[in-house]
């Protein structure tokens, strides 16, 4: 009996944080359903799809899809390779401490003194980026600059528990160094990607807190994000378009995670059956 309570023992830590997601996340997102469906916050009338086919046929939301897709589709594959390529690196030469400070210490850099910093270097009279239709290009950069040490820090990790015998014996077979990558090092580091795949998701929906605070709510249309649209549908208290834009919003990112995490399950089957 004493075996049993000692084995849940761990269970009172996470409770309070648990109980904290529980009330402020899961219950008001499952809430607010009703709310996508009326005709505003205050009159509770049911319009069915109305508020969804209005944010599907909004031109601000739109042009909010097209720049965070487009944002996606370009610093997406632009981190992973280039967080995975200074994590081999690394792994494989003698890197100064200092390089590794460098690139590791923008993690630590509050998000004002980024904005601060982008917005005096891109924003000044006569090479204003931020103004021009190169302003994307400004905030991917402030996106890898921001998280490829994080990323990074998590491929060093998946790197340290490479099976390194297998590389030995590949070697012994002959095989190059580019052969042992494409056919034994990114192969073993699919489950690693996958969940430095999520984490970049996650993180690059935040780089909206960057671009609000050099150019607030109404910014150049070429960076005008999907958190924007929400943002200004709250502040303009029209809860039922943000509720419903939400969970468009949502259904997105699971059809991401989702694909993430069929590729982990599809790798995982293929060890399995070698």
């Amino acid at each position: 009996m004493f075996n049993k309570l000692k084995k849940y023992k761990g269970f009172k830590f996470v409770l309070p944080s648990f109980i904290g997601f529980l009330l402020l996340y899961i219950v008001p997102f499952f809430g607010g359903f009703k709310v996508s469906f009326s005709k505003t916050a205050f009159n509770k009338g049911f319009v069915g799809f109305t508020n969804y086919l209005y944010v599907l046929d909004s031109s601000a939301f739109q042009l909010a899809a097209k720049n965070t897709a487009l944002f996606m589709i370009i610093a997406f594959p632009l981190i992973i390779v280039l967080s995975f390529f200074l994590a081999l690196c690394i792994y494989e030469l003698n890197i100064s401490k200092v390089i590794k400070l460098f690139i590791v210490i923008p993690i630590a850099i509050p998000s004002a003194a980024v904005a601060g910093f982008f917005k005096r270097a891109f924003g000044v009279t006569g090479w204003n980026l931020l103004d021009s239709e190169y302003a994307l290009f400004v905030v991917i950069l402030i996106f890898l600059w921001k998280n490829t040490g994080y990323n990074l820090i998590i491929y060093l990790a998946g790197m340290s528990q490479i099976n390194k015998s297998a590389i030995e014996a590949a070697s012994i077979d002959g095989a190059n160094y580019l052969e042992k990558l494409r056919y034994i090092i990114i192969p073993l580091l699919t489950p690693t990607t996958v969940i430095v795949g999520i984490i970049t998701i996650i993180n690059s929906f935040k780089v909206f807190k960057d671009i609000l605070m050099i150019q607030g709510r109404y910014p150049n249309p070429k960076i005008y994000m999907l958190q924007h649209y929400l943002t200004n549908k709250y502040l303009s208290l029209k809860y039922h378009h943000l509720t419903a834009a939400a969970y468009i919003f949502t259904l997105v990112i699971l059809a991401i995670v989702f694909l993430f995490l069929l590729m982990d399950r599809k790798y995982a089957k293929k060890v399995g059956e070698k």
